[in-house]
């Protein structure tokens, strides 16, 4: 298959001349990438302009005239609203290949995009293949796809157009995206090694400069320089990054950073710096540091003296390592319980305590606070306590209320991390990334964490033994994540949140959430807009009940005084317009699901890419429940593999188990499934 431009949204709005294939399907390798792009047409009407973004950013669906208004003239319509929008359509249509696009559906207006037509769906379709060739470490594909999806990019999507008509989220997701794509290529195109890396000097020096705290531009750009032979200018790169840290965050570099620091060193340093690496690490091998990892260090030290005359840009690294030598050979052997000089123990103040503020307006879950306070008190377990449930349904809102209501029973703090399990546009943390968090943030030197997972594992059971620590592990994607992170002494509780209920975790006891009833939604409404609709309102049922959507629909009427919640229920009630009015400013329900939905789609395992095609199937069939034979004949894959992929899609929190081989999405869920199955037919 072959894309045909025809809308861009990826910078201002234009139209691409018709006739001109871009480049070939993001899966299929039919033809090369990066041929050029179309020539486009700017829309020179700035109303033109406003009701085609309008239009495109529910492309393929009806948009309500409401809506269309409120995008053209903000709050306040001109009497003349009505004739106006139709004149403005009426010239639009003039400008399109197909003036038969641009339809009047009831109660709007439909603009007909077809698959490929729309840069946005390009982009995110080359974005989907280069998350998964990343995943596999096929790095020419990486390039390939990175390269298709960049070619693609004008500016900031949206650009000149008003804040009234909506899509911040998207447009952050789409500039995160981009910047994901960029990590991704020069990650792929150092590991080639192909041709002479100074050429990617420029472009990361721009990169690390436009984003100071963006660690992985920092990383390649010391990897850039390194291999190009400037080694002295790789480490000023690391040397800056590390103070700018510091200094206004008080945090040091992640361990990727560390890494490449290490391979420059060590080619600096002629083995000085790789001999301290590998006796430290040589010293955690068995979980406790010893002997190997002291005697690393004495011996790379007593190496690296001359190595640091000749290179003054390692001689801090070596007065530091000679420092740590000398106390080394004073101390007793073994590692000491709370020594902060050698970097292996936690610092004694001040305490973590991490946790993020609770939700400002938390309505309801009386009956499970009760329970999860009980579950937290309970001694001597270190058991972790797993909060699950869909997107958006309150996981971390409630893991977080508690946390804050127990913290006082931790004296020794509170740590907290998300993982990032489904967080839009950012990669999970890999367990290892994790472990080293956990361990800086108890204050053990980054120099000294173990780098074999099991080894950092082991150390972090060795600091939390002894203490009444809290952990909060928030967004897990699955068991085998948040496994070696868990304590082992009794003293410490692990809350963790996940769209799982993680049932491979051993010892866990589950708590799951779901929606929350008409009074709590109705209350939550309250809370958070300042208005006072009724639990029997057409709101609370249109939003699902679900938190998230329901803190959108309050976040409109607050921004908006005369906006009656009849008339956003009026809006939320048409065809097809519920996702996109549940959508505003960093929230978005339509966002929160696709995240699942594009894992899926993405992965190479058959499973998961059968869940992404049972689920467009459930969109395109509207039934009160699903069963394993009908879902089966949908897609075309036997009840086995039917089976499995209704597993998975209950897993990721996308479909609910009613009853054996029964089951049900939730009714937002259900609207997105739709909008899959209208915009993937096939």
């Amino acid at each position: 298959m072959r894309y045909e431009l025809r809308f861009g949204l990826l910078g201002a709005p234009v139209l691409y001349d018709t006739g001109s294939p871009l480049f070939s399907s993001a899966h299929g390798d039919d033809g090369p990438h990066g041929v050029p792009l179309p020539a486009a047409r700017a829309v020179r009407s700035p109303k033109a302009r406003v009701l085609l973004a309008a239009l495109l950013l529910d492309a393929g669906r009806i948009v309500p005239v409401d809506s269309l208004k409120e995008a053209l003239w903000g709050g306040a319509p001109p009497p003349s609203a009505q004739a106006s929008l139709h004149n403005h359509v009426s010239r639009l249509r003039r400008l399109l290949d197909d003036p038969d696009r641009l339809r009047a559906a009831p109660p709007g207006y439909r603009l007909r995009v077809d698959q490929g037509e729309l840069d946005v769906h390009v982009f995110e379709r080359h974005l989907a293949a280069a998350r998964g060739a990343f995943a596999a470490r096929n790095w020419e594909r990486v390039v390939r796809e990175c390269e298709a999806a960049l070619t693609l990019w004008r500016g900031t999507p949206l650009a000149g157009l008003p804040a009234e008509l909506g899509g911040y989220a998207l447009v952050q997701r789409l500039k995160e995206a981009r910047l994901l794509l960029l990590e991704w290529r020069y990650d792929a195109e150092l590991a080639l090694g192909d041709g002479e890396l100074d050429r990617l000097v420029p472009e990361l020096t721009e990169l690390a400069a436009e984003h100071p705290l963006r660690e992985s531009y920092h990383r390649q750009l010391m990897l850039a320089l390194h291999r190009a032979g400037r080694r002295a200018e790789a480490l000023a790169v690391h040397r800056d990054l590390r103070t700018r840290l510091v200094e206004e965050l008080g945090v040091e570099p992640g361990p990727t950073v560390r890494e490449a620091h290490v391979e420059v060193l060590r080619d600096a340093g002629e083995g000085a710096v790789s001999g301290v690496a590998e006796g430290a690490a040589g010293g955690f091998a068995g979980g406790t540091g010893g002997d190997a990892g002291r005697h690393g260090e004495v011996d790379a030290v007593r190496r690296g003296g001359a190595d640091a005359a000749r290179h003054p840009e390692v001689a801090p690294v070596r007065r530091a390592d000679a420092e740590a030598v000398r106390h080394a050979e004073a101390a007793p052997e073994g590692p000491v319980e709370g020594d902060t000089e050698t970097g292996f123990g936690p610092s004694p103040a001040p305490r973590p305590a991490q946790l993020p503020p609770p939700a400002a307006h938390f309505t309801g879950r009386a009956d499970l606070l009760r329970r999860l306070r009980e579950a937290v008190a309970s001694e001597p377990t270190a058991d972790p306590l797993v909060i699950s449930g869909m997107a958006g349904v309150g996981k971390s809102a409630t893991a977080l209320q508690v946390a804050h209501q127990m913290k006082e029973r931790f004296s020794d703090g509170q740590l907290y991390l998300d993982l990032h399990g489904a967080t839009p546009g950012t990669t999970p943390l890999t367990p290892s990334q994790a472990l080293a968090a956990l361990l800086r943030h108890l204050g053990v030197d980054p120099r000294h964490i173990p780098e074999p997972p099991h080894a950092a594992a082991a150390l972090l059971r060795t600091l939390l033994a002894p203490t009444r620590t809290l952990l909060v592990l928030d967004d897990v994607a699955h068991a085998a994540q948040v496994r070696p992170l868990l304590p082992a002494g009794p003293g410490c509780a692990v809350i963790v949140t996940s769209r799982s209920p993680l049932t491979a975790l051993d010892g866990a006891h589950r708590f799951p959430l779901t929606p929350l009833s008409a009074e709590e939604s109705a209350e939550l409404l309250r809370k958070a807009s300042g208005r006072a609709p009724h639990a029997s309102h057409p709101l609370v049922e249109l939003t699902g009940r679900l938190p998230l959507a329901l803190r959108v629909v309050a976040a409109r009427l607050a921004a908006r005084s005369h906006l009656t919640p009849d008339a956003l229920a009026r809006r939320l009630a048409a065809p097809g317009s519920r996702l996109p009015h549940l959508e505003y400013d960093d929230l978005s329900v339509r966002r929160s699901l696709a995240v699942a939905h594009d894992a899926l789609a993405a992965s190479d395992r058959e499973a998961d890419q059968d869940a992404a095609l049972v689920l467009r199937r459930i969109g395109g069939l509207d039934l009160p429940t699903y069963g394993v034979p009908l879902l089966a004949r949908l897609a075309g894959i036997d009840e086995r593999r039917a089976e499995a992929a209704l597993d998975r899609l209950v897993d990721v929190a996308l479909l609910e188990e009613t009853a054996y081989g029964r089951y049900v999405p939730h009714v937002l869920v259900r609207d997105f499934a739709r909008e899959l199955a209208e915009a993937s037919p096939t």
